[in-house]
């Protein structure tokens, strides 16, 4: 029997493994798969022993009350990589904990496989790009860019193209929330999966959806959360003075029928795009994390944008507001500028079929 350990920290890791899972059964249907993931690789049948899904950060210090349960969680993959001794290990995304894993698996002489690598290549050092080439068996490359920086530093690097090409799609229709509202512009509040990212975006998001009311009373406004644990946390912000409908698993038929999204800085701005949604992004880190990365890891300097349409298209295609832009005053102006100008919406449109043509073949 072949033994594959996954190991998907985060949300969107769980999604992108779930896919691959699926495949990996075609090629090898008595494989036995098992590892860190969330509730979409349990519902595939992987035996899911560690889920982190909850405890996903972006920042130094922001992880920092997650430092101990991450540790036992590593201690516990590490344990398992000993145990099982796998015929192969997938890490996706979430390099905070995999990179470690994927060195204490190369101690042990098991094969390693990065799909959705370290974002090394991005805003990382040469030497960063080099640890990365030489601790992975195989890199899946979802950026042409990427594949070629890590090529160039030695690894052992494939190009796929990015798995939202493949996985982005509607069935046609337009979500059943968006009924009854034909006439009336509905915008999509997207403040992400992470505990971290729900607390400090979403009030914000909600503020900026009541000065947009203020304008457009018309407009209705929609949450499109990726699990149940997510929605559960978004409640907990939600107020009678303005409720938005909150909705699990229709996130990509509910930005199909969107005017607009609001959206933190994610993978949920290459969702909105793929789709030719006119999206906003917005986002907050502690003042301290942003300092250290601005001015002690200079990450300004080594990238000019912080969505990642933007990054691939060199432009400032969608707009970004980043912490103090990130306040409703900016967010509800923003929006309103695209929701009246259909000659912005165009341009905007325009921009996302030639991003969609940089992702790569299906």
């Amino acid at each position: 029997m072949t033994k594959i350990m996954l190991s998907a920290g985060e949300v969107s890791g769980d999604v992108h493994g779930t896919y691959l899972v699926k495949e990996l059964k075609k090629l090898l249907p008595d494989a036995y798969f098992f590892g860190l993931g969330s509730e979409k690789l349990l519902a595939e049948g992987v035996d899911v022993k560690v889920d982190l899904a909850r405890r996903g950060t972006i920042g130094i210090f922001e992880a920092l009350p997650n430092i101990i349960p991450l540790y036992f969680a590593y201690q516990k993959l590490v344990g398992l990589l000993k145990k099982e001794r796998p015929d192969l290990l997938i890490l996706i995304d979430s390099q905070g904990i995999n990179l470690p894993l994927a060195k204490a698996a190369k101690k042990l002489g098991l094969k390693t496989v990065y799909y959705i690598a370290p974002q090394e290549w991005l805003w990382g050092t040469p030497r960063g790009v080099r640890k990365v080439a030489e601790t992975i068996d195989l890199i899946v490359a979802i950026f042409a860019r990427e594949h070629e920086i890590y090529q160039k530093a030695g690894a052992n690097s494939v190009y796929f193209g990015h798995p939202l090409v493949d996985i982005v799609k509607t069935n046609g229709n337009p979500a059943p929330e968006r009924r009854g509202f034909q006439n009336s512009p509905v915008i999509a509040l997207c403040p992400g999966s992470r505990t971290q990212e729900i607390k400090n975006l979403l009030p914000i998001f909600l503020q900026a959806a009541a000065k947009i009311r203020q304008t457009l009373p018309e407009a209705q406004f929609i949450i499109p959360a990726a699990s149940t644990d997510v929605i559960k946390n978004i409640f907990k912000y939600i107020s009678d003075d303005l409720r938005p409908k909150a909705i699990v698993g229709q996130t990509y038929e509910i930005l199909a029928s969107a005017d607009l999204a609001i959206c933190a800085s994610g993978t949920i701005n290459l969702e909105a795009s793929l789709l030719g949604l006119p999206n906003i992004m917005a986002y907050k880190l502690s003042p301290l994390t942003y300092f250290v990365g601005k001015y002690i890891l200079k990450l300004g300097e080594k990238l000019p944008y912080f969505s990642m349409p933007n990054i691939l298209l060199g432009e400032a295609v969608i707009p970004e507001l980043v912490m103090g832009e990130a306040n409703p005053e900016r967010i509800a102006a923003e929006a309103l500028s695209i929701l009246k100008s259909p000659a912005r919406q165009a341009a905007l449109k325009s921009a996302f079929t030639k991003l969609r043509v940089q992702l790569g073949e299906p």
